[in-house]
This record gives structure tokens, sequence and C-alpha cells, in this order.
């Protein structure tokens, strides 16, 4: 079997394992299955993390808002098709993911019952200084659009720019861990946003 292949059939499997793993856990998410093991994680985290944690959280989950993430992005694929660091359909499939995952958060979140970490858990001491620019408020939380973000641009970085995407995973886990510290999403839409950017990863080894 030569590596393509291998690398083809692997992917499919991935993305077959990851979509159904996503599916699943929106179904759970929505009959409110893991709402009580969120809820203990959320709180539990706000009354063992250091203010000093929180802080830093704070900080560096706001990197992972739209208007820096979005625009980061998209000169990144650009970048890699322009400088042929990835093929032109690779690029565009990874623009297509990120664009699409970020209108099926915005419909996931209109659609599925889970309700926005409250007030009880909320843990940002940044709160008060540092607003979104480009914020669309949603009844719901899941999935974690900054998570998804995130971890699509380490997956743009291990396609076009290799040497840096041990930093970006770094950052990108900072930014998962962060939202649940500070009480902008609860784990499971972490978890949510992981399995959507495991079927893109899937799809992208097909290609």
């Amino acid at each position: 079997m030569t590596g393509s292949v291998r690398s083809r059939k692997f992917g499919f499997a991935v993305f077959i394992g990851s979509f159904l793993a996503f599916v699943f856990l929106c179904l759970a998410v929505n009959a409110g299955i893991f709402r009580g093991f969120d809820h203990g994680v959320a709180l539990e985290l706000k009354r063992t993390t250091p203010i000093a944690f929180t802080w830093f959280f704070g900080l560096v989950c706001r990197t992972g808002n739209a208007e820096f993430t979005v625009p980061a992005g998209m000169a990144l694929a650009i970048w890699g098709i322009r400088s042929r660091k990835c093929t032109r359909k690779t690029g565009m499939f990874w623009i297509f993911w990120f664009i699409s995952g970020m209108f099926l958060e915005h419909v996931l979140k209109t659609r599925l019952i889970q309700p926005h970490p409250g007030h009880d858990v909320a843990n940002d001491p940044l709160d008060q200084y540092l607003k979104p620019l480009i914020y669309v408020k949603t009844p719901g939380s899941f999935p974690s659009g900054h998570t998804f973000r995130a971890f699509w641009l380490v997956i743009g970085c291990r396609i076009a720019y290799p040497g840096v995407r041990k930093w970006v995973l770094a950052w990108a886990s900072i930014v998962m861990v962060g939202v649940i510290v500070i009480g902008w999403h609860w784990t499971t839409d972490t978890w949510g946003a992981l399995f959507w950017v495991a079927v893109g990863a899937g799809l992208l080894r097909i290609l």
C-alpha cells in the first residue's frame, strides 16, 4: 500500500470517527446529558484558579477573538497558496472549512439547547475593561468558536508554516483551557470544536 493511499485511508477513518463523535456530542449536549458535568468543572475551576491565571487566560483568550483570528487565518491561507507552501486546492479547502465552521457554530448556537455559562461561574477579570469588537449574541454556547478557530489555525500552520506549529498549538491549547477557566464556555463546547476541527483535518487528508 502506497503512502498516499494509506494517508487517505487514515484521513477517511478520522473523518468518519470525528463526524460521528461530533453528532453524538451535539445530541447529548442538546439533551442536557453533560450539563451537570460542565457546571461542576466550571465551579471547581473558579474555586481553585489563582487570580493571576485568570488575568493571563483573559488576555490570551482575547487573541482568539474573531477580529484577530479571521484576518490571521485568511492571510495564512493566501500566503501559503502564493508561496506554494500548499496547493491551491488545499488552501481553498482550508479557507472553506474555516468559514463554514464559523457558520455552523452560529447555527448550532441558535438551535441547540446549551445555555451560556452564568454569573456563578464567570471568572473573567478583564470583562469590565475589554469587550470584543466583533460579537454576535446567540442563545447558546455550543460549540466554542475560539477553540475551533485556534485549532484550525494549528492545522493551517502545519500545512503552510510547520516551523511555528508547536508554538501555535501551545497558544491554541491555552485558549481552549482559558475559555473554560474564565467562564466563556463549557468544557463540552471545546470538545465539539475539536471534533469539528478533526472532521476537517480528515477531509484534508482525503483531498
